[in-house]
């Protein structure tokens, strides 16, 4: 029989373990296959690439031509060192019965029970390679490159075998296709069989336990989100799977459109359950649609709104007459400031169908941006299990995130010594770059972070500075001593901007307000204070004697710390009264979480107790440090406030796991108790001072901003400003004691 191809030049690679193999592909391929098998072949395993061109037509128009495959053949097998001869075949004339199609979805369990050409075909070789031996002899990798494989330079290993083989004589037939359609690999090796339409087959390789509609609706939302509108399409007609269904599409165009009647009218048809989620979800659309009337300068159509519809939708009577205010607002941009609303071209029709979602069921509404959220929760759980946590989990969905244990603080970068006395306070900007202390010399020392130099040395009060606050911008401290004064100092020029006399005993502690303007008080006079920077009393309430004061960061919960054994919580936006947390013992110092979820509470007994503040209840202790009659201030510490910190009478700093109580590290770099420790996110570094008048660094890691290669070289810094009482100031930062250990657990 006189095959397809006239080969001019022939490029054959043969992906296989062994020459012998190639042998016997090369030897099924003569006697099993015709020219459709051949290709069916091909696309089915894709282990041999051959191309076919004639040299002496015109490089962009080559033609295919016709030959004898046994020409090939005998090529092959003369580079592999074989010798074996081909029956020739003939063409059948009789009709080729129709190939069953394949099944359109199948799991790859099942897939042993479906004959597949790769099946047949892997069937084929196999066991032509088992006939080859026989007959053939079995060829080494090394008998191959010594017969006929290329060589470094990728010439053939002899003359005689580049020559040997001539081609055969054209004939002049052609297979009938063009150069152009031959030359489309893709379109070549996805045809299953010639003639027939080719159909995608989907193979599952796993089973799940999650439901594949939920999965696909994920999917689609999340292509939706990022814009990939084409493989949205493709996805929805793929699996079957819509993202919504028509009414709730047509919600949610409405919505977007500001089309509220229509919006109002498919409320019923998308899945709401309840009355009450009803009526909240009907007062949200209608206070967007009070608000656009508003902007829109309809000022009686917005009333008519608020009077006969959002009135009827709720009983929060403060919320209503926030809303009737707006009425009096002269311009859109003053209704836009008041409302804290983008208007109705910004984002604000976004936001009211993402809160829309928290009333409709999920399965008619995927809730918004849910890959990312569970994205966020998977991070989360990582998190929470990281041992020691103090790095950002930065480290992307590929792996879990799990800090080892290199980057927890095991040494102890500087000892900072500038202060004649015990240091009692210390405390790290906002922003990272600076690091005030306040000592029992009656001064506190603004530190530079990027070099450990004394920036600015502060000298006013009369007696201890036993307290230290940061304004949010970081251009401010505000100090709290025993000599009944706080001192405000502004830290860019270095000079005393107020004094502040209202307290009749001893400050205990102070915490700015959320802004640069305001900052509150607490002392052992049975006063809290509210003072604004220019030293007017804002507000002053009557409380038991102050040990220590926590302020949450939205500045709504504020928690005092009596000389008893009591915590008090106060509303701090009417200063009233809500709840009172009990200890065993005298509360000597506490610490608030930055979400204000929990409480850390520093007992004279020596027991660090942890509240969680939303059910008001005692969740784990924390022990092993010693504390009795000194104030010792604890901490939370780490990324996400995830390791819990506090210093300890014999000179040890304590930190702790806060999710499992683990202890994690005890470390020493002070020879005297320690006072307070604290914890910078910017700068990644604990710090903690001491009675031995020294402040110690402790990076979290290895590169981290407070962290430097040279730590162990003694470092000397000077202020020239300082006068001879402080002449040792110019040796105030040194490497670590020669004390310091660290016992890892």
């Amino acid at each position: 029989m006189r095959l397809w191809l006239n080969i001019i030049n022939i490029a054959i690679v043969a992906v296989f373990t062994t020459a012998a193999a190639s042998a016997a592909l090369a030897s099924t391929l003569v006697t099993e296959t015709t020219k459709a098998d051949f290709f069916k072949y091909l696309a089915t395993k894709q282990q041999i690439v051959m191309c076919f061109y004639d040299d002496s037509s015109d490089e962009s128009a080559k033609v295919f031509t016709g030959a004898t495959l046994g020409g090939i053949i005998k090529k092959v097998l003369k580079i592999l060192g074989g010798s074996q001869t081909t029956p020739k075949r003939t063409r059948s004339t009789e009709a080729e019965p129709e190939k069953p199609r394949y099944p359109k979805r199948h799991r790859l369990e099942d897939a042993a029970h479906v004959s597949t050409p790769n099946d047949l075909a892997e069937s084929s070789v196999n066991q032509a390679m088992t006939n080859s031996r026989g007959s053939a002899g079995q060829l080494t990798a090394a008998d191959a490159r010594n017969e006929g494989s290329p060589d470094l330079n990728g010439n053939g290993s002899t003359a005689d075998a580049r020559d040997s083989q001539s081609p055969p004589p054209d004939t002049g037939a052609t297979n009938g296709r063009d150069t152009a359609a031959l030359a489309d690999t893709s379109d070549t090796l996805l045809k299953r069989y010639p003639g027939q339409e080719q159909e995608t087959q989907r193979i599952c390789l796993r089973d799940s336990q999650f439901e594949e509609e939920q999965v696909v609706r994920l999917l689609l939302q999340e292509l939706h989100d990022r814009g990939f509108t084409d493989t949205f399409n493709q996805l929805q007609r793929e699996s079957g799977f819509t993202l919504e269904n028509e009414p709730v599409s047509q919600f949610r165009n409405s919505v977007l459109a500001g089309e509220w009647s229509k919006v109002k009218d498919s409320l019923s048809t998308i899945g709401i359950q309840t009355p009450d989620n009803l009526n909240a979800a009907l007062f949200l659309i209608k206070r967007q649609q009070f608000l656009e009337l508003l902007e829109a300068r309809q000022l009686k159509q917005a009333l008519l709104v608020l009077q006969n519809e959002l009135s009827t939708l709720t009983n929060d009577i403060q919320q209503l007459h926030r809303l009737s205010g707006l009425l009096m607002c002269p311009s859109v941009e003053d209704l836009r400031t008041a409302a804290d609303w983008d208007g109705s071209s910004g984002r604000s029709r976004f936001v009211v169908l993402e809160s829309l979602q928290t009333y409709i069921s999920p399965g008619s509404m995927v809730p918004v941006h849910r890959m990312e959220t569970l994205f966020g929760q998977a991070l989360a759980y990582q998190c929470d299990a990281c041992k020691y946590h103090v790095r950002p989990a930065n480290q992307g969905l590929y792996i879990d995130h799990m800090c080892p244990t290199s980057v927890f603080p095991q040494e102890l970068q500087f000892s900072l010594k500038g202060h004649q006395d015990e240091v009692w306070y210390v405390a790290f900007s906002p922003d990272g770059r600076y690091l005030a202390s306040g000592s029992r010399d009656k001064t506190c020392i603004i530190w530079s972070m990027s070099d450990f130099s004394i920036v600015h040395r502060f000298n006013g009060h009369q007696n201890e500075v036993a307290y230290i606050a940061w304004s949010p911008n970081s251009k401010y401290i505000v100090s709290a001593s025993s000599d009944r004064t706080l001192r405000l100092w502004d830290v860019e020029d270095g000079t005393q901007m107020q004094v502040f006399s209202g307290h009749e005993e001893t400050v205990t502690s102070c915490k700015w307000l959320g802004t640069n303007d305001r900052f509150i008080s607490g002392g052992l006079d049975h006063r809290i204070i509210i003072w604004d920077i220019n030293g007017t009393i804002v507000k002053q309430i009557s409380s038991p004697r102050v040990h220590d004061l926590a302020v949450s960061s939205d500045c709504s919960l504020l928690l005092v710390a009596d000389e008893k054994t009591d915590i008090h919580a106060y509303d701090l936006t009417t200063l009233t009264f809500m709840y009172s947390l009990n200890e065993p013992v005298e509360v000597m110092s506490m610490a608030l979480s930055a979400d204000a979820r929990y409480c850390i509470t520093g007992l004279r007994n020596g027991e660090l107790h942890m509240w969680d503040l939303d059910t008001r209840t005692l969740v784990r202790d924390f022990s092993g440090h010693t504390q009795g009659q000194y104030v010792i201030r604890c901490t939370f510490a780490g990324q996400d406030d995830r390791l819990v910190a506090t210093g300890s009478e014999d000179g040890l700093l304590f930190v702790w796991n806060r999710n499992t109580g683990q202890l994690l590290a005890r470390l020493r770099g002070h020879t005297k108790t320690i006072n307070v420790c604290t914890w910078s996110d910017k700068a990644a570094a604990l710090a903690t001072s001491s009675d031995d008048k020294t402040i110690c660094i402790w990076p979290a890691y290895r590169g981290a901003p407070s962290h430097r290669p040279d730590s162990t070289d003694d470092l000397s810094t000077s202020d020239d400003d300082d006068d001879e009482s402080h002449a040792d100031d110019k040796s105030m930062v040194s490497g670590a004691h020669s004390t310091t250990s660290i016992d890892m657990f």
